[in-house]
């Protein structure tokens, strides 16, 4: 089923921190070629048995594309890859002061953020791949 580049591949991706949908295809296809039904796959990996067949349905067609991420429904995020970095170095400078954070980033960067959103950011692994 898989070349050896294309393996290379799916493991790099396998293992990443961000694109945890990704993460999950590019383990499964993996799985599956090691010879693994869908139901193992299926339950090691926590989702669904469909979802398993779909990743395997769309392989055959769309190969290495099926990994990237689709653009789903809905607003798009606020605050961009670049944004969130500029973030998470203000929390490094200010020393994790939200309200000085705050204050910088909206005079810099021209964009209102409030608190509570920097408090979510700040409990939360979404700035991690920034730090």
């Amino acid at each position: 089923m898989l070349d050896t580049n294309e393996r290379a591949i799916l493991r790099e991706f396998a293992q990443q921190k961000k694109g945890r949908r990704e993460a999950l295809r590019a383990a499964a296809l993996l799985m599956i070629d090691e010879g693994h039904d869908d139901k193992t796959v299926a339950i090691r990996l926590g989702v669904r048995r469909e979802s398993i067949t779909k990743w395997k349905e769309k392989w055959q067609v769309e190969r290495l594309g099926l990994l990237r991420d689709k653009q789903r429904p809905g607003r798009p995020p606020r605050f961009s890859d670049k944004d969130m970095g500029q973030i998470a170095a203000l929390l490094l400078e200010h020393d994790h002061d939200l309200v000085k954070v705050q204050f910088y980033f909206e005079a810099n960067y021209g964009k209102k953020i409030s608190l509570t959103t920097l408090r979510r950011f700040q409990r939360s692994d979404k700035l991690s791949p920034y730090l």
